[in-house]
C-alpha cells in the first residue's frame, strides 16, 4: 500500500522526497505519489477535481487547521492494465466454445496520485506535468478529464492551454446518438453527478479497478450517500476530491457515453481470420447459394 516513490513538485520539476515514510503516511498532501512508472505503450487516463483551495499553499509551509480545506486532486489509472484468466465455475481457464481462444477479465490499475489544498491553477501546473510523464500511447500527454464548470475549473482550463497541454477530454452527450461537443471538461449537475456514481459504482463493486493508495481507498470506505443528489460525497471531517477524480478515470477510460457497459463477463481474444481463403475460387462448379454457405460456415 506504500508509495513506489513520492516527489515534491516545483514547477517543470520532481524533488525524490527525503521525509521519513510516517510523515508521509501521516500527511501525503503536496506530494505526488507514483506507484508504477510509466510505460511507454500503455494507456492512461488522469482524472482531477480542481478546487478553490489556498493560493500559494505549500508543504513547507502548512498551518494548523489547513486540512479542513477541499483538495485539489488528480489521480492517473492504466486503463485495462491487468489481465487476469477467468475460471469457471470448475476451477479451471475456461475457453471461448466458438473461437476455442482463451478468456481474460480486464482492470484498471491506479498508478500515481496528488492531492493537497492548491488553487485551481496550481493543480493544472501539476497536472500538466503528470500528464507528460504517463504520456503513454499518446506520445505527448495522456488524456485529462476534469471538473471544469461550474467551480474554479475554468481556471485550470486556462492555465492548461496556456502550457500547452492539449490533450483534454470533451464534455459529451446522448441525443439520438452519442456526440462529442466542444466544451472542455466534465460538466458538473445534478444529473450528471448521479450517472458518474452510477457508473462507477459498478466498476469497482465487479472489481474492474485495483486501488493502491490508502487515501483513495479511504475516501470511499468513508463516504456516504447524498440521498437528495443520489451520489456518494464525504462524511463530516473528510474529502472526497479523489474519490470525484478517480470515478472521471473510468468514466473517460471506458467510453460509457459512446459503449455499451462492460458487464462481469470476460473478454475473449478472437484469432485473425483469413477472409480470402473463406471466399470460392474459380473454378469451382457451384451454384451461388452453395458456395456462399460453405464460405461462411463456421462464423462467429
Amino acid at each position: 500500500m506504500t508509495p513506489q516513490a513520492a516527489y515534491h513538485v516545483s514547477g517543470s520539476r520532481l524533488t525524490q522526497c527525503s521525509e521519513s515514510e510516517s510523515s508521509i503516511q501521516d500527511d501525503p498532501r503536496g506530494l505526488l505519489l507514483m506507484f508504477e512508472p510509466p510505460v511507454a505503450n500503455a494507456t492512461y487516463m488522469m482524472g482531477g477535481d480542481p478546487t478553490v483551495g489556498i493560493t500559494g499553499w505549500s508543504r513547507a509551509l502548512r498551518t494548523e487547521g489547513d486540512h479542513k480545506v477541499d483538495n485539489g486532486a488528480l489521480e492517473v489509472f492504466r486503463v485495462d492494465a491487468i489481465k487476469l484468466l477467468f475460471f469457471g465455475k470448475d476451477g479451471q481457464p475456461e475457453i471461448d466454445p466458438q473461437t476455442k481462444a482463451q478468456r481474460w477479465i480486464y482492470r484498471d490499475l491506479q498508478v500515481a496520485e496528488y492531492a493537497a489544498p492548491v488553487d485551481a491553477v496550481e493543480l493544472a501546473r501539476v497536472a500538466n506535468l503528470l500528464g507528460r510523464i504517463y504520456a503513454g500511447d499518446a506520445e505527448d500527454q495522456c488524456e485529462f478529464i476534469y471538473e471544469a464548470y461550474p467551480g474554479p475549473g475554468m481556471l485550470t482550463t486556462q492555465e492548461l492551454l496556456r502550457l500547452g497541454y492539449g490533450n483534454l477530454w470533451m464534455w459529451e452527450y446522448i441525443d439520438s446518438a452519442a456526440e462529442q461537443t466542444n466544451r472542455v471538461g466534465w460538466r458538473s449537475s445534478r444529473e450528471s453527478q448521479k450517472l458518474l456514481w452510477y457508473r462507477s459504482r459498478r466498476h469497482l463493486m465487479e472489481r474492474r479497478a485495483k486501488i493502491v493508495s490508502p487515501y483513495l481507498v479511504s475516501e470511499y470506505s468513508n463516504a456516504v450517500i447524498d440521498v437528495d443528489k443520489m451520489r456518494a460525497k464525504a462524511a463530516y471531517g473528510s474529502h472526497d476530491d479523489r474519490l470525484q477524480a478517480a470515478n472521471m478515470c473510468f468514466w473517460a477510460g471506458h467510453r460509457w457515453t459512446y459503449d455499451a457497459e462492460r458487464t462481469n463477463e470476460p473478454v475473449t481474444d478472437k484469432p485473425e481470420v483469413d477472409w480470402q481463403h473463406r471466399a470460392p475460387v474459380l473454378g469451382e462448379y457451384k451454384s451461388y447459394r452453395d458456395a456462399w454457405a460453405e464460405a461462411v460456415d463456421g462464423w462467429d
